[in-house]
């Protein structure tokens, strides 16, 4: 094998191994397409392997392969290896897959090529700036720096362009656009390496945060030789330096911790600057307590999770400065002073993603083409700033944990914005008193004002304003709703205060409720968005976010292994069974199969899976069940619930109308896209007890639906208007649940005929109005979303209801009419029994009358098993009692279990005397009065259809 590439790495881990590695079960190799016409004309496939074997020096049982290996460098690659990611090849038992190229090579990894003939004696030269995503290791720089060298100047880019400045690397380059200069240090970027993943790639320079602040609007720049003696720079007898303005420098508690990590910064290592740099200083503020002003040289271990600027505002040389001319702080020689606070705008995430250089905690990064309320955000934002009118927005949703704070946080930094954020539910409680408004307003604006005399373009956010208000309430006494609107409008001044007189300056506020704001801040605030649950696309995109190398690996202690997402990983199907999940949610759902991975911790599957951790389909699916079954109740989320047609019997005509009904939509979707409606409404009818319930159930299972279930009482309210916001509320999530079913049980009691009601207020009447609406709405827009309604008397139901598009396909399920159908049930009841040889359905159902419902039959197999426990328990006590009496002991029932008895003594096997004393012990729950009552319904229903 070729051996002619060495990867340049940052971290190795050497582990003895000491077991005999793996086998392979399976080796996928990707061939050439030459070399695969080439193989392939040889006759057997035994044939092919030998060839394989002696080509590139394979020898059985011997050699080990790893996915991604290089065998072969453009002509052979392997590029999967199951179950472990290497391990022993053995022609024998690995199956070896051969894959054919389609690009002819293209595909292969393969180091950039330059041709070093072909420089050019062009200067300057115009390159993209990019970020560097970590600081490089002293180790892998060429030549190896000093270690008092400024390493905030180490910029790495492809020898080509090295060649093409004519320098070696390590020199010093100039930078320049057309408003600011600096200079670098230019090494050579190793290769292999993961900046150089796309051809485009190649060729950009890659530096660090320091020298992008000086570029902050434009990624295109000019390179060209530093043509001056670097020996000659002079060291800075004095520097000024300034705060930027932000809500991290403008806190007292922060002041100590960061001015210590400032004097770090300029005492490890001389620093190279010139006027007007701006100085990134990362901190740890959970320790800002370990820090006072008199701790010189303490030195704790941080986890850094904020970020400050500092500017160079002036410098005195030993010789007149010119501008932009470079100078060396060293701590020793040097003396720094701090001066005011100054303006800058940040760095826009849009142009360079740098938080990820400093170990930064990173925001979603929102696909604004997959999250429209994000990009609609983003777009108002934008346009203010250029039109020079600020914006308010007010940021609402139906649901908690939707991330309405982290839309906010990752539009102020992808557009380079200061952020205020003050989280309202920490504040002080609003106890509805003038003196109670006026210390919230003030603490509002003591934490803003302090911050936004010194900031530029500033979105001011207030998380939670929800606690601060008090919901209108047509009810209250005057005196109490004047003190309520009292803080509604301080409210609306503050907000018309900070987005008149200052400029730059957009107000984002987010609440739970939108009902819970008074329309006096509505009307004051420019633009509401609507944050939604996640739909199935944007599930996705936040699954692929938190399962991405760089988030499962994110704060993790130690580097014994790395976090990696399972190659069996199927987003699409996580995200369709994690609907009606918030993104709060799909992150707990990723640390819990990343807990389950640590807990089925094998050391040698470790190694052989070259110490990547592999977050696996299957704890990812545990995770999410776990999850639902943790916030079922708190936060409404639904389940799919686990019963399938094997579970009921004698129902193949409705499940025939079931599925030509429900599957061709779910499967189809495009052949609704001109307009046509959906039936999207099923209503089951029939006797008690046939299995509406279990049929809805088996539905929602069979199509992978989330499962609603809404029974009349929970829709019922005593305030008016709030339950036909129920019924609002139960639609609503399902949109967000989709796809789904709502299921409403026993629907006559919650959609009776209008004006047969005897209340007052009318109540039913409204509901049903409500229910109609909605129902509507399904028909037109409710792509995913299905509504079945059970009864027992649909003679009772609204008229509207059962009419095209909403209730339109009503269907009968009825009492088994046949021994065949009382057959099918038994048996799909009794599946998982174990039953005696002499148990036969067939006899068993000749006994059983025809009006036995679907209810009546499970409770003929539970009292069968009854029986059969009881029996069972009966011949236990015979034998206990025998025992004794043969042994002349004294022992009970439970030492018998424990220590005597065997398999054959505790197996339930029900048989069929069993059965046929339940039959015999058993009422019927439908007479056939009854039964003949509701099939006169079903003749009149199916006449009128």
């Amino acid at each position: 094998m070729e051996n002619n590439h060495y990867p340049s790495v940052e971290t190795c881990i050497f582990s003895i191994l000491h077991q005999v590695p793996p086998i392979l079960s399976s080796v996928s190799i990707l061939l050439n397409g030459s070399l695969y016409d080439k193989m392939m004309q040889l006759a057997t496939s035994d044939q092919q392997l030998l060839f394989f074997q002696l080509k590139y020096g394979i020898k059985n049982k011997i050699t080990i392969l790893h996915s991604g290996q290089i065998i072969s460098s453009s002509w052979c690659e392997v590029i999967q290896c199951g179950p472990y990611e290497q391990g022993i090849i053995n022609f024998q038992k690995t199956q070896v897959t051969f894959v054919k190229s389609s690009d002819d090579g293209k595909s292969f990894k393969k180091l950039p090529t330059f041709n070093m003939l072909s420089i050019r004696d062009e200067n300057p030269i115009t390159k993209e700036l990019r970020c560097l995503p970590n600081p490089v290791q002293m180790t892998l720089i060429k030549p190896t720096p000093s270690l008092s060298d400024d390493d905030t100047l180490f910029a790495f880019t492809d020898i080509q362009t090295l060649a093409q400045l004519n320098v070696t690397g390590g020199s010093f380059i100039k930078v320049t656009n057309s408003d600011n200069s600096s200079i670098i240090k230019l090494f050579v970027l190793l290769y292999p390496n993961n900046l150089h993943a796309e051809s485009s790639d190649i060729g950009a320079i890659y530096v660090s945060p320091r020298i992008l602040a000086k570029f902050p609007r434009e990624k295109v720049v000019t390179i060209s030789n530093y043509n001056h003696d670097t020996s000659k720079i002079q060291i800075a007898k004095s520097a000024s330096v300034s705060r930027v303005g932000s809500w991290n420098n403008s806190q007292r508690q922060y002041q100590s911790i960061i001015f210590n990590n400032l004097k770090r910064f300029f005492t490890k290592r001389k620093r190279l600057l010139q006027v007007g740099d701006l100085i990134p200083i990362s901190f740890d503020s959970n320790l800002v307590d370990l820090y006072t002003e008199s701790d010189d040289d303490t030195d704790f271990e941080e986890d850094n999770d904020s970020l400050v600027w500092f500017r160079i505002e002036s410098v005195e040389l030993e010789n007149d400065p010119v501008d932009d001319i470079p100078f060396i702080i060293d701590s020793n020689l040097t003396r720094l002073s701090t001066s005011n606070v100054v303006v800058e705008r940040p760095l826009p995430m849009a142009q360079y993603k740098y938080l990820s250089y400093f170990n930064l905690n990173t925001n979603f990064l929102y696909d604004l083409a997959i999250f429209p309320y994000a990009r609609r955000f983003t777009d108002i934002i934008n346009t203010s700033l250029l039109c020079s009118m600020n914006a308010s927005i007010l940021l609402h949703s139906n649901n908690s944990h939707v991330g309405r704070a982290t839309l906010a946080k990752f539009v102020a930094s992808w557009l380079g914005f200061h952020l205020i954020e003050i989280d309202c539910s920490v504040l002080p409680s609003n106890n509805g008193s003038l003196e109670g408004t006026n210390k919230i307003i003030g603490h509002i604006k003591a934490k803003i004002e302090n911050v936004l005399k010194h900031t530029s373009v500033t979105m001011i956010f207030l998380k939670n304003m929800n606690a601060i208000l008090s919901k209108p309430d047509p009810n209250q006494d005057p005196d109490a709703s004047k003190l309520s609107q009292t803080m509604d409008f301080e409210i609306t001044k503050m907000i018309e205060q900070y987005t008149t007189e200052f400029k730059g300056v957009s107000f984002v506020a987010s609440v739970n409720n939108i009902d819970d704001v008074s329309q006096v801040i509505r009307s004051h605030i420019k633009f509401e968005i609507f944050v939604p649950v996640p739909t199935e696309l944007q599930r996705k995109s936040i699954f692929q976010w938190y399962l991405s190398l760089e988030q499962l690996n994110k704060k993790t202690p130690g580097n014994s292994c790395i976090f990696k997402m399972g190659k069996d990983v199927d987003l699409p199907q996580l995200a369709i069974h994690s609907a009606g999940l918030t993104p709060l949610d799909i992150k707990s759902i990723v640390q819990t199969a990343k807990a389950k991975c640590m807990d089925n911790f094998d050391p040698f599957r470790l190694m052989c899976n070259r110490h990547n951790m592999l977050i696996s389909m299957e704890s990812l699916r545990y995770a999410i069940s776990m999850a639902r079954d943790e916030f079922s109740t708190s936060i409404g989320a639904p389940k799919i619930p686990n019963v399938t047609w094997d579970d009921i019997g004698g129902v193949d005509l409705v499940k025939g109308e079931i599925m030509d009904t429900i599957d061709m939509p779910l499967r189809h979707p495009e052949l609704f896209a001109s307009g046509m409606k959906k039936r999207s409404g099923i209503l089951f009818y029939g006797p008690p007890g046939t299995g509406k319930t279990l049929m809805a159930k088996a539905i929602a299972s069979n199509f992978s639906l989330n499962f609603f279930s809404v029974k009349g009482p929970e829709l019922l309210n005593m305030y008016i208007g709030e339950s036909e916001a129920n019924v609002r509320k139960v639609f609503q999530r399902a949109r967000d649940a989709k796809p789904c079913v709502i299921f409403f049980d026993e629907i006559d009691s919650v959609a009776p005929k209008r004006g047969n009601q005897s209340d007052s207020g009318g109540v039913m009447d409204r509901i049903v109005s409500q229910l109609l609406a909605e129902l509507d709405g399904m028909s037109s827009g409710g792509d995913g979303i299905f509504v079945i309604g059970a009864t027992n008397r649909p003679d009772l139901l609204d008229e509207a209801l059962l009419r095209p598009g909403r209730f339109d396909k009503l269907l009968y399920l009825g009492i088994p009419d046949t021994n065949q159908k009382q057959q099918n049930i038994l048996e799909a009841l009794s599946r998982k029994f174990d039953l005696d040889k002499d148990v036969k359905f067939e006899t068993l159902v000749n006994n059983c009358p025809f009006n036995y419902t679907g209810a009546d039959f499970y409770a003929l197999c539970s009292d069968a098993m009854l029986n059969a426990m009881t029996r069972i328990a009966a011949d236990v006590d015979k034998k206990v009692e025998e025992y004794n009496k043969t042994r002349n002991e004294n022992i009970s029932v439970r030492y018998w279990f424990d220590r005597v008895a065997t398999s054959a003594d505790t197996d339930v096997i029900v048989k069929m005397c069993d059965f046929a004393k339940a039959n015999k012990e058993l009422v019927p729950s439908v007479s056939h009065d009854e039964l003949a009552h509701y099939l006169r319904i079903k003749a009149n229903f199916e006449g009128s259809t």
